[in-house]
């Protein structure tokens, strides 16, 4: 099978810890002998803002097998939104020609449903091919609240020949928008399980240099207002307040980095709160297992990888009750709060801290390689259903 992957979220020479979700993905793809081509725009601000770090775009290379397209996204930055399907378009199109005087694709893949699900639309109508779209959260629970957003999300839902989701409450909000339910699958995505499993929390914590004693928070991901993580910066501080020996770990980066770290200092836990920074994706499971609790606040979401790693690690987690996250929350051992409740967090946190309730977890993640066996049978039913829809049609 040809497939065209067009996704905003991979990694690039910019960005090497970004979408490592859609890099396995993709990856697994290919070992399953798949011949996969990921068109994987880097958008102009991002290369203004790295333009002194010294780091070379490669627009095109291949990873794992892959072959992977660098295309420069020129848009509007935070004004005329509607408009960026056809930017998009008109910033990969002379990518996707030349791509497609190669090989032409069985399917086109879309990792989020505006502005790269409209260009997907375009791409599979000049390939002939079934275009298939992911959803994995705000790209239909956040977007979608805009009445103009919502008319361009809502016609790349119903004109893609399949919609895969990340869970089966984003799937409901898919439908609720007038989506046939038919199309829409819902698909768990898994973790590396040869490097996401249980270890020793003492050595994993020796191995970061962090303290061996005291409570370690963990919170994984990009700093941007829907994460929340100024909800979690001042539940910790109250939590020292009230005597609690604890150490708050930030892994990721983001634009609101400056402004989280102002208001650790305001509340005055600067010394317990600990901005790491990206870390390589391999680097990562040491964190989970160092950790007594992963706690992601986020305002909203779809199903977090970061959770079913977590999970995968042995880490309980709190976190907030949004999207699909109570559909892989075991009430044995993780928590769920309100967003944007800093004392009801506070309190799910110190209750985290103190249980002592260690039962066997109900759900437990599958495979990156699960994952693309899933994801390959969607394929397959789409380009059938097309084949077969073109021979009714002669």
């Amino acid at each position: 099978m040809r497939i065209l992957f067009l996704t905003p979220n991979f990694p690039n020479p910019l960005e090497p810890t970004k979408g490592m979700p859609d890099y396995n993905t993709a990856r697994e793809l290919a070992a399953r002998h798949h011949e996969v081509v990921v068109i994987a725009p880097i958008s102009w601000l991002n290369e203004f803002r790295h333009r002194n770090s010294g780091r070379t775009i490669t627009r095109t290379r291949r990873v794992d097998g892959i072959e992977v397209h660098h295309p420069r996204y020129c848009y509007p930055p935070g004004t005329l939104r509607t408009t960026y399907g056809w930017f998009l378009w008109r910033s990969i199109k002379p990518t996707v020609i030349r791509a497609l005087e190669r090989c032409q694709p069985d399917v086109v893949f879309a990792g989020w449903v505006h502005p790269d699900g409209d260009s997907a639309l375009r791409i599979a109508a000049l390939a002939r091919a079934p275009s298939i779209v992911w959803s994995g959260g705000s790209d239909v629970l956040v977007l979608s609240r805009h009445p103009a957003r919502r008319k361009y999300i809502l016609n790349v839902l119903t004109r893609s020949d399949a919609v895969v989701c990340a869970s089966a409450h984003l799937k409901k909000a898919i439908t609720n928008l007038g989506v046939d339910h038919r199309k829409v699958r819902v698909l768990h995505r898994g973790v590396d399980t040869n490097l996401f499993l249980p270890g020793d929390r003492s050595k994993a914590r020796r191995r970061l240099g962090l303290p061996l004693d005291g409570a370690v928070l963990l919170w994984v991901g990009w700093m941007v207002p829907v994460k929340g993580v100024d909800v979690l910066i001042d539940a910790c501080a109250a939590l020292l307040a009230g005597g609690l020996d604890l150490r708050l770990c930030l892994v990721g980066d983001g634009p609101l980095r400056r402004a989280l770290l102002t208001r650790a200092v305001k509340a005055g836990v600067e010394n317990r709160v600990m901005f790491v920074g990206d870390v390589p994706h391999d680097a990562l499971a040491d964190w989970y297992r160092a950790a007594n609790l992963t706690v992601l606040s986020s305002h909203s979401e779809g199903v977090p990888n970061v959770l079913y790693e977590s999970i995968s690690c042995g880490t309980p987690f709190v976190a907030s009750d949004v999207g699909g996250v109570s559909e892989i929350a075991d009430p044995g051992l993780d928590r769920l709060v309100p967003p944007g409740n800093v004392r009801a967090l506070a309190s799910a946190i110190r209750d985290g801290l103190f249980s002592v309730s260690v039962p066997t977890r109900a759900l437990v993640p599958g495979s990156w390689e699960d994952n693309a066996v899933a994801i390959e049978a969607v394929f397959e039913g789409a380009i059938e259903a097309k084949a077969a829809a073109a021979a009714g049609g002669r």
